[in-house]
């Protein structure tokens, strides 16, 4: 695919599955074929925050889940946060067992 050839760029539930180096090269490659100012939406699973979620999914997130943390891994490569510093980030839904993280790619200044 062309550098800078995207708008943006989606994932659905698919990162949970990779290791943390398979995760930088996926997010090194969505940077380079991302246009500035465009935007990368993940949707994937995260350690749930609410007791009641416990139970069901536990053992699939302690059996398949691999990394739940990935803004770090995504400012490393260059993708910041697209709504502002006070938005949480990742956005946590279903008692914290599904997150949204919806980042850019900065605009370069010449």
């Amino acid at each position: 695919m062309p550098t800078v050839s995207l708008t943006e760029v989606n994932s659905s539930v698919a990162m949970h599955e990779m290791q943390r180096a398979q995760l930088r090269q996926i997010f090194q490659e969505v940077y380079r074929v991302i246009k500035p100012g465009g935007l990368f939406i993940l949707v994937d699973f995260h350690r749930h925050t609410n007791p009641v979620f416990r139970r069901g999914l536990a053992v699939f997130l302690w059996l398949f889940e691999t990394e739940t943390e990935l803004g770090s891994l995504l400012a490393e490569v260059g993708l910041r946060s697209y709504n502002s510093e006070k938005t949480q980030q990742p956005k946590l839904y279903a008692g914290g067992s599904i997150q949204v993280i919806q980042v850019q790619k900065s605009y370069q200044i010449r």
